[in-house]
């Protein structure tokens, strides 16, 4: 593939990421009571009575901050206000600190304990939001958050970090983060958008106290959360035993990316020289898998079936994976198979009716997965932007590079 096509990419993305994605959610701003609405079907309709979600408020918060930079566009903080706006003034427990995981639509919050997945997303979300231009005192609430989750979620003994804590912070809990999630004291999905989160706060904080804690949790990804040479567990007991044997393949190619950033912002050689070995394995079984789909890349492997969904977050993921792959390698077979990707996602999941993506598509019928909602809880406008503005980053201009 030629520098060329691959600006093709960038420039196809950014459309995508101007056009659709950026400028379908500021309708949803809830004018009563404040943030985003809590949930958004296909069609465009909305529910004004839904609960409202941190990781859901948080994940917009990051998306205007991030491509009000990366785009040198002032106005997308005003989004991004409205969501930074609901979450200091509702999920933020004023009491113990940190935040409260969900609370009604009009703001009064939901009892119980603090996930750390949620405090993860708040951390990143209000990092960036400072960075953007936000006001000092986001960063400042990062920090706390971050020192709170230290304090109470970070295991001592074996590394990395539980999935709850009190509401109090006063001890850590295990938790199930969703309805099909495992009940466990670790997961992967916690530790790895806490590495996100932790990445984010080392790259825009002058504070000494987040490279250790990164450096931690790179390794505890490369010795304990990575179980096989090119798949990472996804549950485990307190002391990084194995719970369960299914493979998410796009938490696999999201880590391999993840990693990469996080190891590069420490500028720690030796730990880099190992976390690109390991992305590589990652993406080289990833690029398999792809292959085997047609392009697209399946849910996961779960008691030894394969889940052939083709889910929104997975698809974004598989695309900025593979282009990380070939800045690795410099093999253009990884950007030609990005590109496939794209094209799926054009084709199938981005809805040209209504904007913004899908959840996602029955791959055996290929009908698009218009029960799911395209707005709520675990859906915002997080990872196809995110998807967007990387690759934007990666193959675009020196401009949109200045941005990382």
């Amino acid at each position: 593939m030629t520098r060329d096509f691959a600006g093709v990419l960038a420039s196809e993305m950014e459309r995508e990421l101007r056009e659709d994605i950026l400028a379908f959610w500021p309708r949803y701003i809830d004018p009563a009571n404040g943030g985003f609405y809590g949930q958004v079907e296909n069609d465009g309709r909305f529910d004004p009575r839904a609960d409202k979600g941190l990781v859901m408020e948080a994940r917009f918060l990051w998306t205007y901050a991030a491509a009000a930079r990366l785009l040198h566009d002032p106005r997308l903080l005003v989004p991004a206000g409205a969501a930074y706006r609901f979450i200091v003034g509702h999920l933020l427990d004023a009491e113990h600190r940190g935040f409260h995981w969900a609370c009604d639509s009009r703001g009064t919050p939901r009892a119980g304990n603090k996930v750390i997945y949620g405090q993860a997303f708040a951390m990143y979300a209000l990092a960036e939001y400072a960075r953007a231009g936000g006001p000092r005192e986001s960063m400042d609430l990062a920090l706390e958050t971050f020192r709170l989750v230290q304090g109470a979620a970070r295991d001592l003994r074996h590394g990395g970090y539980f999935e709850a804590a009190a509401a109090d912070w006063s001890a850590p809990v295990p938790s199930a983060l969703g309805a099909d999630d495992l009940a466990c004291p670790k997961s992967m999905n916690t530790n790895l958008h806490m590495l996100e989160a932790l990445s984010a706060l080392h790259a825009c904080s002058a504070n000494g106290e987040t490279a250790p804690a990164l450096g931690e949790l790179i390794d505890i990804h490369l010795d304990r959360i990575l179980t096989s040479p090119a798949h990472l567990g996804l549950y485990f007991d307190s002391d990084w035993t194995r719970m369960d044997t299914a493979v998410s393949y796009g938490h696999d190619i999201e880590a391999s990316w993840l990693l990469t950033e996080a190891a590069a912002r420490l500028c720690d050689g030796p730990r880099a020289a190992r976390v690109q070995a390991a992305s590589a394995r990652i993406a080289a079984e990833s690029a398999q898998v792809l292959d085997a789909g047609g392009g697209s890349l399946p849910n996961e492997l779960k008691e030894g079936r394969l889940d052939t969904d083709r889910i929104w977050w997975v698809q974004a993921e598989a695309i900025v994976g593979m282009v990380n792959a070939y800045e690795i390698t410099r093999d253009h077979s990884y950007l030609r198979r990005a590109w496939g990707v794209w094209e799926y996602v054009k084709a199938h999941i981005i809805d040209r009716e209504h904007g913004e993506w899908l959840w996602g598509v029955r791959h055996a019928d290929g009908s698009p997965m218009t029960d799911r909602y395209k707005g709520g809880m675990w859906k915002a406008s997080y990872h196809d932007a995110r998807a967007c503005m990387e690759v934007m980053k990666r193959l675009g201009s020196s401009r949109d590079r200045a941005g990382r």
